[in-house]
């Protein structure tokens, strides 16, 4: 595989699955299924960061059992793709969870997992043998960093949990096991800086090759409305440092990953111009929680910006009501999203392919997470 294909969304649309859809996604947009769910099964979390992200959404509930699994079914009947599994909350700490990988398992619907990581023992079989990448949010690279940025409610660290879990998923695991960072910082009252995890970059580094990672990646926080954090000077040094300090490590198997918003977030950058006015991947995918579906995971929560309630409505119903052509047609990129949006550039190129046509070849299918 081209190297750093299988991390570019926008190359992912150039796939022949895919660009059979986008077809009918260009012709009308409003009839396109959608193709990729994030689901989050549940709000419960185990964990008490002091700065998620979606604090003012969690231990609201979560799915009914029985309701979670004929929305896996709802899922294939819909012709979905592929699955993120999510938060919200802690994905596997809802009871059904390893019943929802083997079903999308068993009907090649590709599954994507994003975890705290503390309950991966629970779940080894199908975390190693039916997830095609599993990313845990560490956040850390020793237990006194994790405990003062992602501490249980006791306050007590689970980092060793953490990371002995993911010692034992790189041996076993067929697909991609990723190490995620994210920059955090602790200032008082008057801005002073009190702590940052980026200190730990470099240790945290050593510990995902170390456990059998298949990468390590650095990102930058964002607030509650999504907009980039921008870090001290003196916390953006230390990136900086941390980063050079690691680059030796990455090798053909290993790799050391930072999005571009890491580097606009250095820069200073809070927001990101969008120049059209439509969303044409929130006709491809759509994120399910407890509290509603929204059109994407940055409006989660988002009231304005709800399309339905799954806990009421089927995935079709919602998809064809009126309520989400409502919502669909008053989203408008420009105004709604000045947040720095990961799919940015998958809209650009839809948007360049509906004005001028799709004058490539398709390339091969590798993966479906659009």
């Amino acid at each position: 595989m081209e190297k750093g294909r299988e991390l570019s969304l926008e190359g992912k649309l150039r796939q022949s699955a895919i660009r059979d859809r986008i077809g009918e996604l260009l012709a009308d947009p409003s009839r396109s299924h959608p193709w990729v769910i994030e689901m989050d099964p549940t709000t419960a979390c185990n964990l008490a960061c002091h700065d998620c992200i979606s604090a003012n959404l969690l231990n609201q509930g979560g799915f009914e059992r029985e309701r979670i699994k004929e929305m896996a079914r709802e899922f294939k009947e819909m012709g979905v793709r592929a699955v993120v599994l999510i938060g919200g909350g802690e994905p596997m700490a809802h009871p059904e969870f390893g019943t929802l990988v083997d079903y999308f398992h068993e009907n090649d619907i590709h599954v994507g997992v994003t975890s705290n990581g503390t309950l991966i023992s629970r779940y080894m079989d199908q975390l190693a043998n039916k997830c095609k990448w599993v990313r845990i949010s560490v956040d850390a690279g020793t237990d006194e960093t994790f405990r003062e940025f992602r501490p249980a409610p006791n306050g007590r660290s689970m980092f060793g949990t953490v990371i002995e879990g993911m010692r034992e998923l790189g041996k076993r695991k067929t697909g991609k096991l990723g190490y995620s960072f994210l920059v955090l910082s602790k200032t008082d009252e008057a801005g002073t800086l009190i702590a940052t995890n980026a200190r730990d970059i470099a240790a945290a580094a050593h510990v995902a090759k170390e456990v059998g990672c298949d990468y390590f990646e650095v990102k930058p926080s964002f607030d509650m409305m999504h907009f980039l954090v921008n870090q001290q000077v003196s916390v953006n040094d230390i990136v900086a440092e941390q980063m050079k300090q690691i680059a030796h490590l990455q090798t053909d198997t290993f790799k050391i990953i930072s999005p571009y918003t890491l580097g606009e977030s250095l820069d200073g950058a809070t927001t990101q111009i969008k120049p059209y006015t439509r969303c044409l991947v929130a006709s491809t995918r759509t994120v399910v929680t407890p509290s509603g579906v929204y059109v994407c995971p940055y409006h989660r929560g988002n009231l304005n910006m709800r399309i339905g309630d799954s806990n009421k409505q089927s995935l079709g119903e919602i998809w064809e009501s009126a309520r989400r052509d409502s919502v669909m047609k008053r989203l408008n990129p420009a105004i709604h999203c000045s947040f720095h949006c990961i799919r940015h550039k998958s809209n650009l190129l839809l948007e360049k392919w509906a004005a001028e046509g799709i004058n490539e070849p398709p390339v091969d299918d590798y993966d479906f997470f659009v």
